[in-house]
C-alpha cells in the first residue's frame, strides 16, 4: 500500500519540483510556446506567447506554410511576464496536417519553443523546437497502427464477403470422402450452405468485428474521463484550505485511496511552489491509452501516456514547463462517476 501512494504522489510531486526546479535561472533558458487548436469546420486557434527579457529577437514569430491565412486579426497582451499573441487562421482543405511549421529568429536565441497541436478528432501532438532544429513537421493523425489495423479488418471483411464462394470448394472436398458419397453430395452440399446462412443470419456480424471486440468504453471514452480524473486530481492541491483539498480530490479518487493520498500529502503535494515561486498546471493531455482491460467488479485497469503543461512564476518571470508521464492506473464506477482507485508510475521525462 505504501508503495502504490508513494508512486502517487511521486507523480504529483515531481510536476511541482519538474515546473519549479530551475525556476531562478537565468532568463534565456525560458521556452517559447505555440499553441493550436484544429476545429470541425477547419478553423485553427493560434496562442503565441513569448516570456518578456530574454533578449528575443524583433522578428521572433512562427512561420506557416502559404496556404494557411488569417481569418481574424491578431490580438495581443501582456500578462505574467509573458508576451501572448491570439488569431485564427485556416490551412486549406487538408487542415494543418502535412503542414510544416517553422520559428523564425529562433537560431538567435538560446531558447526553445513548445509546439502543441491538437486536431479536431482530439488527438494531440506535441514536439520541441530548438535553434538547432527550427521546424517540424504536423504528422497526420491517423497512426500507423490504425492503418495496420484497418488493412487487416479490410482483408478479414473481403473474407467475410465472398465466404460463400469457399462453399462449393469446401462441399467438392467433403463429397469426396466415402461416407459423404454414401449419403448423396447433394445432402452434404444443401445442409453445409443452409447451415452457413443460417448462422450469418443469427450473427449479422462482419467477421472484423467479431475479432475486434469494443470494450465497455472505447478509447476516446477512456481519454475523457482519465483526462478528467488526472487534471481535478493536480489541481486540487492549488486550493487553500484542507476541507477544500478534500472535497475537490474526492471527486476523483475513490475510498481509502483517497484517505491515505489526502492524509500524506495536503502539505507536500500543494502546488503553491517555494520560495516565492507559484505553479500552475495549465492543461493535461492524455496521449494514448496503451492497453485497457475490464474487470468482473465493473473497474477498468489501464496503462496511459500523458502530458502535463503548467506555467511557474518566479520574482516577475514566467517559466514554461511540460513532463510527460507513463503510469498503470485502476478506475472504478461509482455511483454515476468514475474514480481512481490505484496508480503505479511507469515511466515520467522531463519535456521542456
Amino acid at each position: 500500500m505504501q508503495s502504490r501512494i508513494s508512486t502517487f504522489l511521486l507523480v504529483a510531486g515531481l510536476v511541482c519540483w519538474c515546473l519549479a526546479d530551475q525556476s531562478a535561472r537565468a532568463d534565456n533558458i525560458r521556452p517559447a510556446c505555440l499553441d493550436m487548436e484544429e476545429f470541425d469546420s477547419g478553423a485553427v486557434r493560434v496562442v503565441w506567447k513569448v516570456p518578456l527579457y530574454q533578449n528575443i529577437p524583433d522578428r521572433f514569430q512562427p512561420v506557416f506554410p502559404q496556404e494557411c491565412r488569417m481569418t481574424t486579426p491578431r490580438s495581443r497582451m501582456t500578462a505574467g511576464g509573458a508576451v501572448i499573441e491570439m488569431w485564427s487562421m485556416v490551412c486549406g482543405e487538408a487542415g494543418i496536417a502535412g503542414a510544416r511549421i517553422g520559428i523564425e529568429g529562433l537560431e538567435q536565441t538560446m531558447t526553445d519553443a513548445l509546439v502543441r497541436v491538437q486536431f479536431a478528432s482530439g488527438v494531440v501532438h506535441r514536439s520541441v523546437l530548438r535553434p538547432t532544429k527550427r521546424e517540424t513537421t504536423i504528422p497526420d493523425p491517423a497512426s500507423e497502427l490504425d492503418r495496420g489495423k484497418g488493412l487487416v479488418q479490410g482483408g478479414l471483411g473481403f473474407v467475410d464477403r465472398w465466404r460463400y464462394l469457399l462453399l462449393l470448394p469446401a462441399a467438392w472436398l467433403i463429397s469426396l470422402r466415402p461416407r459423404a458419397r454414401r449419403r448423396g453430395i447433394a445432402l452434404c452440399t444443401c445442409a453445409l450452405i443452409v447451415g452457413s446462412l443460417c448462422g450469418h443470419a443469427l450473427g449479422r456480424l462482419p467477421i472484423e468485428q467479431k475479432i475486434f471486440r469494443q470494450e465497455a468504453f472505447s478509447e476516446g471514452e477512456a481519454k475523457r474521463i482519465l483526462q478528467g480524473l488526472m487534471l481535478n486530481t493536480y489541481r486540487a492541491f492549488m486550493l487553500d484550505t484542507d476541507t477544500e483539498i478534500y472535497d475537490y480530490l474526492a471527486r476523483s479518487v475513490s475510498g481509502e485511496f483517497l484517505n491515505e493520498v489526502y492524509l500524506q500529502n495536503r502539505q507536500s503535494m500543494r502546488m503553491d511552489g517555494t520560495e516565492g515561486a507559484s505553479t500552475i498546471i495549465d492543461r493535461l493531455d492524455i496521449k494514448s491509452i496503451e492497453s485497457m482491460k475490464g474487470r468482473q467488479d465493473g473497474s477498468v485497469s489501464l496503462v496511459a501516456d500523458w502530458d502535463v503543461y503548467g506555467s511557474v512564476s518566479h520574482e516577475g518571470h514566467v517559466h514554461y514547463r511540460c513532463n510527460t508521464y507513463r503510469a498503470q492506473l485502476t478506475m472504478v464506477p461509482t455511483e454515476d462517476y468514475w474514480k481512481l482507485s490505484s496508480f503505479q508510475l511507469l515511466d515520467e521525462e522531463r519535456v521542456i
